[in-house]
């Protein structure tokens, strides 16, 4: 359909999925999506957001609303207590020979995100997303990878502290994208935190199986990865899908129920930077160490607040 829920790289189609009504008429239960962009065709073609009432739930902005200055403003207005410049990030996937599917990421300041919306093509299987402060002093991403019998979540944290302003943007910002020296990694599947993943994940496959169905299509998410991110009030975001699988629930007869795409999932997404922004990424010394949380490997992330 007009929604692809299957692929790798940016797998923009989920958006539509998790905000598409359930029977109870609710968008997907325990899903927040930050304002985000999906650009079709270079041009903006929906603006999905978390709803502020009470009620909750991702919803859909009018496409009259689409315009560059609304999302410029939109995006720009970070939350009073923020102590970071960055507004928004681009991501956008395309084939690249020898590789197979690579995505490509960057963050945005203000002006960058005005240059972006002015003056840049964009990729046809964009999306524009606002920027989330993660909780804590650094930028800090989850990945979680599902399937029915594994579940595994792996955060990446940035070393440098995210307000450190005499630090390269791009280099305070990198996490799953960077090289390994950028950012530190834990495994966080057996925590409070992952298990409430977990659900999340859950929640996404039930729902989509509702619309997959309702479509006439017996399938349901058999594999997916999604990223995360959580924020200063303990808030988990989705911030998008990389890669996912379905299977058939007809089963075939005299066999089981078969993947409609066999080739493996993508958990080591080729996820990079801009050719442009590479120049900023530094190998990281022993002096911007010392100040991201007292050095030393892992030093105030394991174990942390909100682990």
């Amino acid at each position: 359909g007009h929604f692809p829920l299957e692929g790798d790289g940016c797998v923009s189609g989920l958006f539509h999925y998790v905000w598409n009504k359930n029977s109870n008429k609710k968008s997907c239960p325990m899903v927040n999506v930050p304002d985000t962009v999906v650009y079709k065709y270079r041009q903006p073609a929906y603006w999905y957001f978390t709803s502020k009432d009470r009620s909750g739930g991702v919803k859909m902005k009018n496409k009259t609303n689409l315009g560059n200055a609304n999302v410029e403003s939109t995006f720009c207005n970070k939350p009073a207590g923020s102590t970071n410049e960055i507004v928004a990030f681009y991501i956008s996937s395309e084939v690249v020979p020898s590789k197979g599917i690579v995505s490509t990421i960057e963050h945005f300041d203000a002006v960058g995100l005005k240059d972006f919306l002015m003056n840049h093509d964009k990729e046809n299987n964009g999306i524009l997303q606002r920027f989330v402060d993660s909780k804590g002093t650094n930028n800090a991403m989850f990945r979680a990878i599902w399937s029915p019998n594994v579940f595994h979540v792996e955060r990446r944290t940035n070393v440098c502290n995210l307000s450190e302003r005499k630090i390269s943007m791009h280099q305070r910002v990198v996490t799953f994208e960077g090289e390994e020296h950028f950012s530190e990694s834990l495994t966080v599947t057996d925590t409070m935190l992952g298990a409430q993943m977990q659900r999340i994940c859950e929640s996404v496959v039930d729902h989509c199986r509702f619309h997959l169905l309702a479509q006439g299509d017996h399938s349901s998410i058999n594999r997916m990865v999604l990223h995360f991110k959580v924020d200063d009030h303990n808030r988990i975001w989705l911030l998008w899908c990389s890669s996912v699988r379905l299977i058939s629930d007809d089963p075939v007869p005299g066999g089981t129920n078969r993947l409609r795409d066999a080739t493996p999932i993508d958990i080591a997404t080729h996820l990079i930077v801009p050719d442009h922004i590479r120049r900023f990424l530094v190998p990281a010394t022993s002096t911007v160490r010392s100040t991201a949380g007292g050095g030393g490997k892992g030093a105030g992330f394991a174990g942390g607040p909100g682990t």
